[in-house]
């Protein structure tokens, strides 16, 4: 990969452990993007700020977690496709550890009365962050009323099991059709990569072969790897755009797991760092234990990381083109739609208990307030553990 003025030449050993150490303190999902500037515009050297903007603006353009997305496009203007699977790997590394781990003690305790407890609480801690994520992006996108409309036609749609990639591509198609006020975005000056289709087709073709392996030798794994790459290439706006369809093709879809113990698989997830898509690492866990959950994290990152790494070169198209705009507006209007119809039905699947509903309020209260995830899923957990002590 050739760029202009480029900036330093970063080692593929310094790389990965940048990210690595950047991934082990990977909490709140795109809250990272600050520290991921830092080190590798300010401190590091290794891209430019306008290059760093760009990539900011790209990972929302493509699905995928945003964080994951500008850690792959910091790590492609460094050291090319190469540098980028190199950063990708270091950076998701700690919380895909961290899940196994965690997953592994999940199934040997959870019978212990004690263990029930604090995940009964955590169901109400995971209800509350939803909720308070579908008032955020509500604040945020649904200005105008047909919004608010489109919105709650996709909540309707959800509620009532219907799939939601159906309504995903409804809205996009109606957005990016009627909402022709919605214009491009200037280009903005950084340097172009121009990176060929070589690396990311090879990829592409490394990925469809490892899918073709799984459907012919054992076939227990491809309907995991296909719905996890399904629901990878479907989160336009982020990873909670995933959490919906990942709830509707394990739980409904596919029966793998009840929704409580979807639920007890988030709640690990906002105790790790990563992105909230690495639920899916939980998921596979349980189904398989660690070949399992690897299956599942691969799948549910390469269709993004093949994508920003193809689109690359694109961007500044991709950025002037009214037509994606519009459609990824109407990506992110139902996004709210989804959010809320889940928290509707997580808050069904929490006990009516005089605990339960303590910590749910506590834990909304909290993060409406801006306390940091990581303080409130620990701090609510003891709660829990003690309301199951003294009640």
């Amino acid at each position: 990969m050739k760029r202009d003025n480029p900036i330093s030449k970063a080692s593929f050993t310094s790389i990965f452990i940048t990210f690595l150490k950047l991934g082990l303190t990977a909490f709140g999902g795109p809250a990272m993007i600050p520290y991921i500037r830092k080190e590798v515009v300010d401190n590091k050297k290794w891209v430019s700020e306008e290059d760093f903007s760009a990539g900011t603006a790209l990972a929302q353009l493509v699905p995928g977690a945003t964080a994951m997305q500008v850690t792959a496009w910091a790590g492609l203007n460094t050291r090319g496709i190469s540098g980028s699977f190199v950063a990708y790997l270091g950076f998701g590394l700690p919380a895909f550890v961290m899940i196994c781990a965690l997953s592994a003690a999940y199934i040997s305790l959870d019978h212990i009365p004690a263990v029930e407890s604090m995940f009964a609480g955590l169901k109400a801690v995971v209800t509350a962050l939803i909720a308070h994520a579908a008032i955020n992006f509500s604040v945020r996108y649904l200005s105008r009323n047909s919004a608010k409309l489109m919105a709650f036609t996709v909540g309707c749609w959800l509620a009532f099991k219907g799939n939601p990639i159906t309504i995903l591509v409804i809205m996009c198609t109606l957005s990016a059709l009627f909402f022709t006020d919605i214009t491009g975005q200037p280009s903005k000056k950084h340097s172009q990569i121009k990176s060929g289709l070589k690396g990311p087709l090879f990829l592409t073709a490394g990925f469809l072969l490892f899918l073709a392996v799984l459907f012919l030798t054992e076939n227990k794994f491809f309907p995991l790897a296909f719905t996890m790459a399904k629901v990878d290439l479907f989160a336009f706006g982020g990873g909670y755009v995933s959490l919906p369809i990942m709830l509707h093709e394990v739980v409904n879809n596919y029966h793998w797991m009840t929704q409580s113990v979807f639920m007890d698989g988030i709640a690990l997830g906002q105790i790790t760092p990563g992105p909230v898509v690495m639920t899916s690492a939980f998921i596979g866990y349980m189904l398989d234990g660690v070949l399992g959950a690897a299956v599942a994290t691969i799948s549910v990152f390469a269709p993004s990381f093949i994508m920003i790494n193809l689109v690359a070169p694109f961007y500044d198209r991709l950025r002037s083109s009214a037509l994606l705009q519009r459609a990824l507006y109407g990506s992110l209007i139902s996004l709210v739609g989804l959010m809320a119809a889940m928290a509707g039905q997580f808050l069904l699947t929490v006990k009516p208990q005089a605990g339960n509903i303590v910590i749910l309020i506590t834990a909304f209260v909290l993060l409406r307030r801006g306390t940091n995830i990581i303080l409130v899923v620990p701090c609510c957990a003891l709660l829990s553990l003690l309301f199951g002590t003294i009640l």
